[in-house]
């Protein structure tokens, strides 16, 4: 090649000699001045440095230097880029980050983009037990305590740590897992009255109207806004109203009923018998929620019946009969539930029955449960704003010996004793009886009744909670089982408000009745 190349620049060099010294009466276009260095051919008058080539043909990354390959200049900026920029294809840039972080396998590139690392390369390859560090193939030992912290996240495990907890934190010796540790009480050991223990779960909770601020049970101070008179919900009072007023359940004093003119139909039934419900079956409850495909409870119940509760009953059964407390409570007269039936029609006409809770007269020697007997209407029963009935049924109707009431809109007040001297007052929304008439005019009867209603379970918690402390002494079960066991099996199954979600449980109870008599109001308090 060298021989060839020579060849060809001595060819050239006799040309262009001849074309010099020739005169070929045209212009001279190659006359350069000065002659040429080394390298270089006069081209139109002008020196020009020779194409020299290389074969074979340079690799990439080198450069043809007078025909022999030589290691190019390495690629560069200039000037020299100042921080924080780098230098990317010759140019300057500011290298952009990644968000997210790149993961362990991969790199950041100027762009802004997570790329994967370049794997590591031995050559020649690794063995099976062996890994490539730094291009070096090295024995792959593998921690024998891997294996056994495999799925653990702390704890010591056949003599090897599998990790520590963060503060806050314990280490479950069992699951070999991190649990949350909750704190119930003060720096100064002092226990929470409320709030949440930092696991997720409550301290306790406030009774009431109670407020919980920084783990204590407090008063809000709005507690007796629009009030005048009555319970704050705290324990206390918002005031009381002047003797000649009465204050109403909305906490408004009012000018009382005239309690001493009031009058009452001939027609009064007293309730003599009353069990809680068993399941949802029929003769057990009534279908509340109107609903033929829906029952309750699930594994007790057909017909479309609804009887929520009686799971509930049936778990307090080891620690109160409340069928045999009911029958104490009826016996003794600490529970009179009266019906008064106002223009009563037979006919399938409606009318209205009201319901009161009774007293019986002081000096009375009547068997209340077996005769015919007077009663005292308890204040109560009232509505102090209206002098109105609070449990009504306007609705009655008697239709071939079978007696309808209630519905959507009406609430009736269910009387469950926990134990002597102290009864759960329910409300049940919703409610309706049904029951079979026998008798007539003063001597009816009531046999075979059911009343059926939707009890919220807030509005459970809210009864118990305004049980009066000294009448919880002694209970079989403390509030708190109560309210846990609530919160356990009361599952909603009726929509009270009607707002889509079910926020009440429904109940079921059985009821049969006696004739009975009301002669006024009990004045003596």
């Amino acid at each position: 090649m060298r021989k060839f190349l020579f060849s060809v620049s001595a060819v050239l060099l006799v040309v262009g000699l001849a074309a010099c010294g020739g005169d070929s009466g045209t212009d001279d276009t190659n006359n350069c001045d000065p002659t040429c260095a080394a390298g270089e051919s006069c081209v139109d008058g002008a020196c020009k440095v020779d194409v020299v080539t290389c074969d074979p043909a340079c690799a990439e990354g080198e450069d043809c230097v007078e025909g022999v390959c030589e290691a190019g200049e390495p690629e560069g900026c200039d000037p020299a880029c100042v921080d924080p920029e780098v230098c990317f294809e010759d140019v300057c840039v500011v290298p952009l980050e990644c968000d997210p972080v790149c993961a362990g396998d991969e790199t950041c590139n100027t762009k802004g983009e997570c790329i994967p690392n370049e794997p590591e390369v031995c050559d020649p390859a690794c063995a099976e037990t062996e890994k490539c560090e730094e291009g070096v193939c090295v024995p792959d030992v593998v921690d024998a305590c891997t294996e056994v912290c495999e799925g653990k996240e702390c704890g010591m495990v056949d003599e090897c740590d599998c990790g520590t907890c963060l503060d806050g934190t314990e280490c479950n010796e069992t699951l070999y897992v991190c649990e949350c540790i909750p704190t119930c009480e003060g720096e100064d050991g002092t226990p929470f009255e409320c709030g949440d223990d930092g696991c997720g779960a409550e301290c306790g909770s406030c009774s009431g109207s109670m407020e919980c601020k920084a783990n204590v049970c407090e008063c809000p101070l709005t507690a007796c806004d629009g009030k005048d008179c009555g319970p704050d919900g705290c324990g206390g009072t918002c005031g009381e109203c002047a003797g000649d007023e009465a204050c109403t359940v909305m906490g408004e004093c009012v000018a009382g009923c005239d309690y001493e003119n009031m009058m009452f139909s001939d027609v009064i039934q007293k309730i003599n018998v009353m069990e809680m419900g068993k399941g949802g079956q029929p003769g057990e409850a009534l279908d509340v929620d109107g609903d033929p495909d829906t029952c309750a409870p699930a594994d007790n119940c057909t017909d479309g019946l609804n009887n929520q509760l009686s799971g509930l009953l049936g778990q307090l059964e080891q620690f109160v009969d409340a069928d045999a407390e009911i029958a104490n409570a009826l016996a003794e007269g600490s529970i009179i539930l009266l019906a008064e039936m106002v223009d009563m029609m037979t006919d399938g006409t409606e009318f209205t029955m009201n319901m009161y809770i009774g007293e019986l007269p002081l000096e009375s020697t009547c068997l209340h449960q077996e005769a015919k007997c007077d009663y005292l209407v308890n204040p109560d029963s009232y509505d102090l704003s209206t002098c109105l009935p609070l449990i009504k049924f306007d609705n009655t109707i008697i239709d071939d010996g079978e007696l309808l009431a209630g519905g959507p809109e009406n609430d009736f007040t269910i009387s469950i004793p926990i134990q002597e001297g102290l009864v759960l007052a329910v409300t049940a929304n919703m409610a309706q009886i049904m029951a079979t008439v026998q008798g007539e005019g003063d001597a009816m009867v009531m046999v075979n009744g059911l009343i059926g209603g939707a009890v919220r379970k807030d509005k459970l918690m809210e009864a118990i909670d305004l049980v009066p402390p000294d009448a919880l002494e002694g209970l079989p079960v403390s509030p708190e089982m109560i309210k846990n066991l609530l919160n356990m099996f009361v599952v909603p199954d009726v929509d009270e408000d009607g707002d889509g979600e079910l926020d009440a449980a429904s109940i079921g109870v059985k009821f049969g009745t006696i004739a009975g008599a009301i002669t006024g109001v009990d004045l003596s308090e």
